[in-house]
């Protein structure tokens, strides 16, 4: 990292001291991008088609200085392959060497770690973990001596926001890279010479998605449901009216395991615990209440459910500390009147569904896809739901799968997929995959997905 730095400590320490530019002409000679992030991906590698880069300039920095762009002269497009040679400039104007003056330009992707350390940037914390990564886009412009004599350069930092797409959030890249080089296009347009030697800039783009094929063909360009969690409901509209659901905050009470008093509330679970949890006694159990209540329906609904804590558990992929009890003694009521049970299994893999970590897209159209390596290997790696939570309620059998570390939530009525919901703690849009299914059934599943007692962290 110490030629990264080096080369960003000289990015803006170049002023303009010409008295003026005129109205002549300058040859753009090259664009050069690497990202020191991911130096084996292809997102952040320059689009086939550089001009909105090169109408940026000449609508930008170059219209402001009195500069006009030979377009006759082709600009190189390179893609650098080391972290070394950032920062380097391979100086050859054989075609070029009767115009006044030259421009490089040169595009970094760079991790945010490496911006704050080194006090490139001043914004305050609570912004620093939203920012995916950094851009240094640098332009320079040298006279017939191969002086730089001007070099402008701006800090873009790019933070993915929630869009219409739906699955696995990719991690590697901020955003397809569509939207990656339209806001760099929109940073190079607004280099000035006026401005600081450096300067910040924020760019908000739509997070990007890996491709699946558990989700993606039922989002596919399908319309969304946006839900509105402003106040303290959820709340949607469809063709029947104004939904309101609401889910208050659950209780959880203590279980006495060595309570013995025949009115004890607990008793009945106690002995169940007793007999079928091995080493109970180095455990704690837990009744947990959830409330859900359908506004629109006038519905009252209450979750009951019981845990159990293991703090000697370490934690791993299947070693969860804190679980709900095997089999359906959770139960489900409306009012007083039980209509309903549950079971939650935690870790359960999809048989034969995949995502792709390696092809990308926008979560909402799988026409446009992007490849992250120039092999294109297509990885797959199976979806394992974090929570399985399956029962029946009057009587009709559901399932709610929540995956992508709880991002997703796939709701199955009478063995049919009906709903995909967005969001982790609240919903925020979802797609109805099955249009007849019953919607107050429906409305309950969706409280109950979002339910507090499944968001305890292990």
């Amino acid at each position: 990292m110490k030629y990264l730095f080096r080369a960003l400590f000289f990015i803006g320490f170049y002023v303009m001291h010409l008295p003026s530019w005129g109205q002549e002409k300058i040859a753009l000679e090259q664009i050069q991008v690497f990202s020191s992030i991911n130096p084996s991906a292809t997102y952040w590698q320059l689009p086939t088609n550089i001009q909105p880069l090169l109408d940026a300039l000449d609508s930008g920095l170059f219209l402001k200085l009195g500069l006009s762009r030979d377009t006759s002269i082709t600009t190189k497009a390179i893609r650098l392959s080391k972290q070394i040679q950032l920062g380097k400039i391979n100086i050859n104007w054989l075609a070029t060497r009767n115009f006044d003056y030259h421009a490089y330009v040169e595009l970094y992707e760079m991790d945010p770690d490496f911006i704050y350390k080194n006090n490139l940037v001043e914004i305050p914390e609570t912004k620093k973990d939203s920012i995916h990564s950094f851009w240094v886009i640098a332009t320079s412009i040298f006279n017939q001596k191969q002086e730089r004599i001007l070099q402008k350069t701006i800090l873009l930092g790019l933070t993915p926001i929630n869009s219409l797409g739906i699955g696995y959030i990719n991690q590697a890249s901020a955003s397809t890279p569509y939207h990656i080089y339209n806001a760099v296009s929109k940073a190079l347009s607004m280099l000035s010479p006026e401005a600081n030697e450096m300067e910040f800039m924020e760019a908000k783009l739509p997070s990007v998605y890996t491709t699946d094929n558990y989700w993606m063909p039922y989002v596919h360009n399908q319309p969304r449901t946006i839900i509105d969690t402003n106040k303290n409901f959820v709340s949607y509209t469809n063709g029947t009216g104004i939904h309101i659901l609401r889910t208050p905050s659950a209780i959880l009470n203590k279980l006495n395991l060595k309570d013995k008093s025949p009115n004890y509330p607990y008793k009945n679970m106690v002995g169940l615990i007793k007999k079928t949890r091995v080493n109970y006694f180095n455990n704690e159990y837990y009744q947990v209440i959830q409330s859900l209540r359908d506004v629109k329906n006038n519905f009252d609904y209450t979750l009951e459910g019981f845990l159990e804590f293991n703090s000697e558990i370490p934690g791993g992929i299947n070693q969860l500390a804190l679980v709900f009890l095997p089999d359906s003694v959770h139960k489900i009521f409306n009012e007083k009147d039980s209509i309903g049970y549950f079971m939650v299994k935690d870790l359960v893999m999809e048989k034969d569904k995949y995502y792709f970590g390696e092809v990308i897209y926008n979560g909402y159209d799988s026409t446009k896809q992007y490849t992250l390596t120039d092999k294109a290997i297509k990885n797959k790696y199976p979806i394992v739901h974090v929570k399985s939570i399956d029962g029946k309620i009057y009587n009709t059998p559901f399932s709610i799968k929540l995956s992508a570390n709880n991002t997703i939530k796939t709701i199955f009525i009478n063995q049919k997929l009906a709903l995909i919901v967005a969001g982790k703690n609240k919903p925020t849009q979802m797609v109805v995959v099955d249009k007849e299914a019953n919607e107050k059934i429906k409305d309950f599943l969706l409280m109950m997905s979002f339910s507090e007692i499944f968001q305890t962290p292990n």
